[in-house]
């Protein structure tokens, strides 16, 4: 479709495209005549969601926790719990008036709850104060469905009802910490306390969201942090009953001087061993050496008394000095028998000597030499014997001392290690119970909201929306109507043009005829154009030419256009024939010979049957639909009369006939006729008037 067959598409149906939409716009504007007054107001609150302060130093914004943080707030503000709680406030608030006060609602609005809350209902429901009558009208909407207060609530009331609470918007403001709420209502007053209740509710609950959100992980914290601690003091009070049984101060220091102590006791073992075996074969060697009979002396006399005596003493002594670290008072003991040991030894020295002078050795050497000698070795051996008889005894409490120690220290690291693993989870609670607590004040913080821009009282109500309402309405009736006409239009499966119809039959266009109801001029012209587009066609050198016409089905407008062409023919001054077939006896003494054939729908043709063709011309309505069974109807005749059909479509809107027969000859105004050249382009074209005749002849 052109832009210049689009206009004319809506010229044409000018009517219905004005008044549907006047219509639908006077319907508009007579049911809003009764449309009341809306009053708005708005508020900002600053969040702190981007850029506040927390409490671990930092304020740097996460762009996906923050929006996160604005989509709650947002849905916290829309939420239908939320806004029931709003409309319950209001509801307690106005109930609670006893009388109207124009600075709270309108008289509109106070009458009107009146009506729609009956006296007992609100005998029964208003308390001393708006608080108890909140909890009172709260309570009676949650106890059955269907009471008044639920009614109201869940209706369409403008001033109460969930319903009107949801013209508020609230949005962030850019990409700052701002959000802007808005409403929008019938009373001024009420549209102003309606956002004063919502900033209470909504920061309310969303302050027990935040701080709630960590109150159930600090009491889990508590509870573990408790628990963890008993463990702990159970293991360190095995500890210390582990240690006071087995009499342990410090079980790692004693081990090691055990060890040491160990370790020396058995080196001096050794020694002493050594020294006694020294001295045991020195004092055999000695003993070899003296005489029998001072050998017999000695050991006969107090010298073996003496001896005797002194290993007493020595190995007392020994004694003493090994549990001298842990008894001070052994030390005196040991210095009296010290004492009494260098007087048994000078007593011994005496005895010796008085055996000096009764013999001498056999290798010539002093006797008293060899006493001598053998004395100090008889003391070393007696010392060392004596020692090793405690360093003994000393062996076997160390052996004991082991055998109590060994077990212990299994059992000890295993309860320090239950300590250790209880002290370590312990402090892991602890750390999570601060950082919990840290969080719960950083929410605490971070929770605050603060209204920088209170909602105002409106005095001016908004714009009506009347003008554009019933704009709208007209402009939506002429769009739906225009719709219409190009749908009908797109989905219109006719030829209906000359350049569809040559599209959709696949045959080459003669020419046209516009419909019978146009203006005689048109007619002339169409008929004209139709006679010069058929002799552009015909063989004019031939001496008798036969032209057939045929249609699809009948009615189809074949017998107009011969005729046209008949009269055509005649004007100048062509002789022509029109011939019905089947005829009898045919012999075309015409020039033009144009021979009307029955409809295809209707007529079986065979190829001996038909005349010899030098044209042939398929008549169609423009208004018809083209079928396959069209074209295969019109290919079986074009094979048996050997020739291809040329089609004129008949009865063409003159919207699209313009086209091919030329500007129809139409009183038009000077406005007119310039939107018409300005669409056709036809900037540069002069139209005048020029006198022409038709020539005769060939």
């Amino acid at each position: 479709m052109s832009l210049i067959h689009f206009i004319r598409l809506l010229l044409k149906n000018w009517k219905l495209l004005l008044l549907v939409p006047m219509a639908m716009a006077i319907s508009i504007y007579y049911f809003t005549r009764n449309e009341k007054k809306t009053f708005s107001s708005e508020t900002v609150v600053y969040t702190g969601i981007a850029s506040g302060y927390t409490l671990n130093g930092s304020n740097k914004a996460d762009y996906f926790e923050t929006s996160n943080a604005f989509d709650n707030l947002l849905n916290i503000i829309d939420s239908r719990e939320t806004k029931q709680e709003v409309a319950l406030k209001l509801l307690a608030e106005h109930l609670s008036l006893k009388k109207h006060d124009p600075a709270i609602m309108q008289w509109g609005s106070f009458d009107d709850l009146h009506k729609i809350v009956p006296d007992s209902i609100r005998s029964m429901l208003v308390k001393d104060n708006v608080d108890s009558t909140f909890a009172a009208l709260e309570k009676f909407m949650q106890t059955t469905e269907g009471n008044v207060i639920y009614n109201i609530i869940n209706s369409d009331h403008a001033l109460y009802s969930i319903n009107a609470l949801r013209s508020i918007k609230a949005s962030r403001l850019n990409s700052s910490d701002l959000i802007k709420i808005s409403y929008s209502t019938q009373d001024a007053s009420v549209c102003k306390r309606t956002l004063e209740l919502l900033e209470e509710t909504f920061m309310r609950k969303h302050k027990a969201l935040r701080e709630g959100q960590t109150e159930t992980v600090i009491t889990y914290f508590e509870n573990e942090t408790k628990k963890s601690f008993a463990r702990l003091d159970s293991a360190e009070q095995m500890f210390l009953d582990f240690n006071r049984n087995n009499d342990i101060i410090n079980y790692y220091e004693q081990t090691k001087a055990v060890a040491g102590a160990r370790e020396d006791l058995f080196a001096l073992n050794h020694t002493l061993e050594m020294d006694r075996m020294a001295n045991q074969d020195a004092l055999g060697k000695i003993d070899n050496e003296l005489r029998d009979r001072a050998k017999q002396s000695m050991y006969g006399s107090k010298v073996i008394t003496q001896r005797n005596q002194l290993s007493d003493i020595y190995g007392k002594i020994a004694v003493f000095e090994t549990f001298s670290q842990t008894d001070p008072s052994n030390k005196k003991i040991i210095d009296s028998l010290k004492s009494v040991a260098s007087s048994v030894e000078n007593n011994l020295r005496s005895a010796v000597d008085d055996l000096y002078v009764q013999t001498t050795t056999p290798g010539g050497i002093p006797s008293k030499d060899m006493l001598e000698e053998w004395i100090k070795t008889t003391i070393s051996y007696e010392q060392s014997k004596a020692r090793l008889t405690v360093m003994d005894k000393r062996k076997k409490e160390f052996d004991e001392e082991y055998s109590k120690f060994a077990p212990l220290g299994a059992m000890l690291q295993k309860i320090e290690r239950q300590i250790s693993v209880a002290e370590q989870e312990y402090l892991e609670m602890v750390h999570g119970l601060n950082l919990a607590r840290l969080t719960q004040q950083n929410n605490e913080l971070t929770s605050k909201l603060t209204v920088i821009d209170p909602p105002y009282l409106p005095l001016k109500a908004n714009p009506s929306t009347r003008t554009v309402m019933v704009a709208g309405g007209f402009m939506a009736g002429f769009i739906v109507i225009l719709s219409l006409l190009l749908t009908r239009f797109l989905i219109d499966k006719s030829l209906k043009e000359p350049a569809r119809a040559s599209k959709i039959t696949g045959l080459k266009l003669l020419g046209i005829y516009p419909l019978l109801k146009e203006q005689n001029d048109v007619l002339q012209k169409a008929a004209l154009r139709l006679l010069q587009q058929t002799l552009s066609v015909t063989d004019t050198s031939r001496q008798h030419i036969n032209i057939g016409f045929i249609s699809i089905e009948n009615k189809e407008g074949k017998s107009t256009i011969i005729n046209i062409l008949n009269a055509g023919f005649k004007q100048i001054n062509t002789s022509n024939e029109i011939v019905q077939w089947p005829a009898e006896n045919y012999a075309g003494s015409a020039r033009i010979n144009m021979i009307e054939l029955p409809a295809l729908d209707s007529y079986i043709y065979t190829a001996g049957t038909l005349p010899k063709l030098d044209n042939l011309f398929i008549v169609c309505r423009a208004n018809r639909i083209w079928t396959k069974v069209d074209h295969e109807l019109l290919n079986n005749f074009s094979k048996a009369c050997g020739i291809k059909a040329t089609i004129i479509l008949n009865g063409v809107e003159l919207d699209f006939a313009e086209d091919y027969i030329g500007e129809a000859p139409k009183k038009r105004t000077v406005i007119r006729s310039l939107l018409k050249r300005l669409m056709k382009f036809e900037f540069g074209n002069k139209k005048y008037l020029v006198k022409t005749k038709m020539r005769t002849g060939f």
